[in-house]
């Protein structure tokens, strides 16, 4: 996907500018959702000494 919204970037065409916008929203959203699973997780699993 970065590959693609690179290659998105590079186009002369407005519709690809939002097509690249809105992937990066989506990979920030998955990158924000995947640390907040690990933060759970780690959280739920931790040992108390």
């Amino acid at each position: 996907l970065p590959a693609q919204i690179i290659q998105a970037v590079g186009e002369p065409d407005p519709v690809f500018q939002g097509i690249a916008a809105g992937a990066i929203i989506v990979l920030l959203v998955i990158l924000l959702l995947m640390n907040s699973v690990a933060i759970v997780l780690r959280n739920r699993y931790e040992t108390k000494w």
